[in-house]
């Protein structure tokens, strides 16, 4: 075999609990648990998936997922949508990492003292903060956010399914700076939801 990755895994998936039977069968109830319909809709769950698995980077999630899309009911727009919120939310946390590296820089490399020393690697003002560190770079940074801002507006998904998507792909990426934002911009659909009501 000269891929680590060999499609007949996929097909052949079920037979992971030759071993152990039991965790299989508990593993598998579970997993249809999950995405059963519930608080979210089958498509809504499959196209999380779909775009956690491009977070994480599973050849074989990335194929189930697609298919489990289609077959809810999503279409080519609503795919790509998805991965594009992904892809946001993950360029979102790399560029908040970047106000840790301008921090550093400024402590550092430029002789200023930062405004605050700070204890923990992530501090909230750092979300707040990615806004004005485009100061360095405003080309980039406009750019970046003029994407994501599409990313996340009017498309072939609501706001609710992109929401969920990016609190799915955050906790996938295990990234603070980017569960912290897209927490809120859940909220911020449920309570448009409950007053609309």
């Amino acid at each position: 075999m000269s891929s680590y990755y060999d499609r007949r895994h996929l097909a052949a998936f079920s037979e992971i609990g030759t071993g152990q039977p039991d965790l299989a069968r508990l593993f598998f109830s579970w997993y249809g648990a999950v995405f059963a319909d519930g608080a979210l809709s089958p498509r809504e769950k499959s196209l999380a998936a779909l775009a956690v698995a491009h977070v994480v980077q599973c050849p074989y999630c990335i194929d189930a997922y697609t298919k489990g899309s289609l077959e809810a009911g999503a279409d080519l727009e609503q795919l790509t949508e998805a991965v594009h919120v992904a892809a946001a939310v993950r360029a979102g946390s790399t560029l908040m990492y970047g106000m840790q590296a301008m921090a550093q820089a400024a402590e550092l490399e430029l002789g200023e003292p930062p405004a605050e020393k700070v204890a923990a690697y992530f501090d909230r003002s750092h979300v707040d903060g990615r806004r004005e560190g485009g100061e360095a770079s405003p080309a980039l940074t406009e750019g970046e956010l003029g994407w994501e801002t599409a990313a996340f507006g009017e498309g072939a998904l609501d706001l609710r399914a992109k929401s969920a998507i990016a609190v799915a792909s955050a906790h996938a990426l295990q990234c603070a700076y980017s569960i912290d934002p897209a927490r809120t911009a859940a909220a911020t659909w449920t309570a448009s939801v409950s007053c609309s009501r």
